[in-house]
């Protein structure tokens, strides 16, 4: 049965929608001006005020422009919806649905929030909504200025239900597929700006496709063109899918702060540059169509050895991908890895055996991406001294090359590729993945007290001198202090903490992290 109707449009316009509780996708075809008021949502300065704490639901809109993207944040409680101004980066680890309360200083409908650690509280996340059947619904609208109908019914329907359907099924391994109708072509009461010859057209923002960040039901909005690389990329950012980026570190090819990002670089991915690729294993890894349930696995990698991975793109009960740790950030213990894939001119990867692909079919593509960031997705450059027009054809690590990390000692070699399979060789440098300990040298303390912290880094069971170790310590009341200390030749680091007469009482968290090896360990302060 299809869910209740939608308004939607094909030019500029507004828009409200009525949805069913069981509708999963909501495609909306129409072009839609964004006036000034979103454009400034984020240029707004914040006028004093009191600091309000506000309850409701997280809505995060992603938009696809001409030029570059960005993301809208909004945050729905009873009638009213607040844009959201946040003082640093916006959350990455939540999706559309998410239950939330926000502290921050509200100015008519824009709440600006404050800079701690206590803005943003998640009551509770958005559940997944990745698997099976995706129940859709897709609604075309014109003007009454503008009655154009550009595309047939029958054309949509093969897009959404035809094309883009076999994607998700292929890229899910046969799990995730679309079903549903299209309806219209609707007229509603209302002129297309586009056409309006009073606009104002320093409002309107151009731009090709808008979608829901996840969402139950996510809802997207697509204008003018309608083909899979716009349709795949708009439902990805429905499911929950950010941009898979690029990452060129120079001719060194040595990962650092200096990188250049590229926001849409990566490709060989739908989220990327590309009109018709796989997404990476880390965007399938997300959605649950990697390593999780019934889906192929990826094989993680902690031990120097010889690992064969499957071809990305084929059904089979074998890895898909390597995951490799490359870092764990020593304030939040948030890790980092390294995902690697077999890609083959296969299904809708099949237009790597035609365009100027150098080296893809004939290597392992290196991406990486950071548990609970879904914004975190980075095709790595594995040919770094190739000049960078031609940086995006032979991303690989291709057969008989190697990758090292100096940071970790970590070096990955492609061995072969045949075209159904593919052999990589990873050392972690002494033998094996790092591995780390830490304790406190009693386990209560009291204010005033000094505690000792203490972490050993060893690797193939030897001790590492001369690296450096992160400290963090999560106080009862959720601050964070942090420090850096060097092992000795014992592959021992100390940190030592001195408690003041202020700090709270309750459990405190130790956190230690180093090469590519973490470690935590509790005590009470009384």
């Amino acid at each position: 049965m299809i869910p209740h109707h939608v308004t939607v449009s094909r030019a500029n316009s507004v828009f409200s929608t009525v949805s069913s509780p069981s509708l999963k996708v909501t495609i909306f075809l129409l072009i839609l001006a964004i006036s000034s008021w979103a454009e400034n949502v984020f240029a707004q300065s914040v006028r004093p005020g009191l600091v309000e704490e506000v309850e409701g639901e997280l809505e995060i809109l992603h938009e696809d422009r001409d030029v570059g993207s960005r993301y809208l944040y909004f945050l729905k409680t009873g009638n009213r919806r607040f844009s959201l101004n946040f003082a640093k980066e916006p959350p990455t680890d939540l999706t559309s649905g998410a239950k939330v309360r926000m502290r921050g200083i509200r100015t008519n409908d824009v709440l600006a929030l404050q800079s701690g650690g206590d803005s943003v509280q998640v009551l509770s996340s958005a559940l997944p909504n990745t698997l099976g059947e995706q129940r859709t619904l897709v609604i075309l609208v014109n003007f009454r200025n503008d009655t154009s109908q550009p595309y047939a019914v029958d054309f949509a329907n093969n897009v959404f239900f035809g094309t883009t359907s076999s994607f998700f099924l292929e890229n899910s391994y046969q799990q995730t597929y679309l079903s549903g109708v299209v309806i219209g072509w609707y007229t509603i009461d209302m002129d297309s700006p586009v056409n309006a010859s009073t606009c104002d057209y320093s409002l309107i923002s151009s731009w090709w496709g808008l979608s829901s960040v996840g969402g139950r039901p996510s809802r997207s909005w697509i204008t003018g063109i309608l083909e899979l690389g716009v349709t795949a990329h708009e439902l990805g950012h429905g499911l929950g899918l950010w941009h898979s980026h690029s990452l060129d570190c120079g001719a060194s090819g040595v990962i650092g702060s200096s990188c250049a990002t590229n926001e849409y670089g990566d490709i060989v991915d739908m989220m990327g540059a590309s009109h018709s690729a796989h997404y990476n294993a880390f965007q399938k890894e997300r959605l649950g169509w990697l390593n999780a349930g019934i889906s192929p696995p990826i094989t993680t990698v902690t031990s120097s050895g010889t690992y064969t991975l499957g071809t990305y793109e084929s059904l089979g009960s074998g890895p898909k991908a390597l995951k490799i740790l490359k870092s764990i950030d020593p304030s939040t213990g948030q890790k980092t890895y390294y995902y690697l894939e077999s890609r083959q001119a296969i299904g809708f990867d099949g237009f790597l055996a035609s365009e100027p692909s150098q080296n893809i079919l004939n290597g392992v593509l290196i991406h990486t991406g950071t548990e609970g960031n879904g914004n975190s997705g980075y095709l790595l450059d594995m040919t770094p001294a190739t000049p960078v027009y031609y940086w995006w054809y032979d991303p690989a690590l291709a057969v008989g090359q190697s990758f090292s990390d100096p940071a970790t000692g970590l070096t990955m070699t492609t061995d072969w590729v045949d075209g159904t399979a593919a052999s990589v060789t990873v050392s972690f440098g002494s033998g094996g993945a790092a591995n780390l300990t830490v304790s406190t040298d009693q386990p209560s303390y009291t204010r005033n007290q000094m505690v000792s912290i203490k972490a050993t880094v060893r690797s193939g069971g030897a001790p590492v001198a001369n690296t450096t170790v992160n400290f963090s310590v999560k106080k009862s009341n959720g601050a964070v202090v942090t420090a850096t200390s060097a092992t000795g030749s014992n592959g021992t680091a100390v940190y030592k903490l001195r408690l003041s007469r202020k700090d709270p009482v309750g459990i405190y968290e130790a956190d230690a992290a180093a090469m590519s090896a973490s470690s935590a360990t509790n005590f009470m302060v009384q």
